[in-house]
């Protein structure tokens, strides 16, 4: 869990809350407040996330990508600064723990649907993850199974 708490920002072009990226975990579970910031990117385009009352927002992380054999795919995501209010926001994230190992689900793989990603334990994707901060949005392709 983390407490994130943004400023007001009266020059908000010359700063940047969070770059597009997507969560490592399994699902993260946000409370934001009613300050609109989050956007996520949908058919190329980022899109507000208006906040709703009493809420909770729901993210799928990169291993449940993983896990679903891409049936769902991690959202990518940002988060604004805004210019005139504070925003405080609390996210929850769920990881699997560090040894985990993480594969595409047994039943989701067949001789027609085969094996996106190889496996490998959470500890080393996480690590991969923070190595390349958040400059890259997702670090999926570096686990993907060869297609040789």
């Amino acid at each position: 869990m983390a407490l994130n708490y943004c400023p007001p920002c009266p020059q908000p072009d010359l700063t940047y809350g969070l770059p597009g990226h997507t969560d490592p975990n399994l699902i993260t579970v946000l409370l934001q407040d009613d300050v609109p910031r989050l956007q996520v990117l949908r058919t190329g385009k980022w899109l507000p996330v208006s906040p709703i009352p009493n809420t909770f927002i729901v993210n799928i992380g990169d291993q449940m990508q993983v896990l679903s054999n891409d049936l769902y795919k991690s959202v990518l995501h940002r988060a604004l600064v805004n210019c005139g209010k504070e925003r405080i926001s609390i996210p929850t994230f769920y990881c699997p723990s560090p040894d985990a190992v993480i594969a595409p689900a047994k039943d989701l793989i067949d001789e027609r649907h085969l094996a996106v990603y190889t496996n490998f334990t959470y500890a080393e994707y996480y690590q991969k993850f923070w190595n390349g901060g958040l400059a890259a949005e997702c670090c999926l392709d570096q686990f993907k199974a060869s297609t040789a």
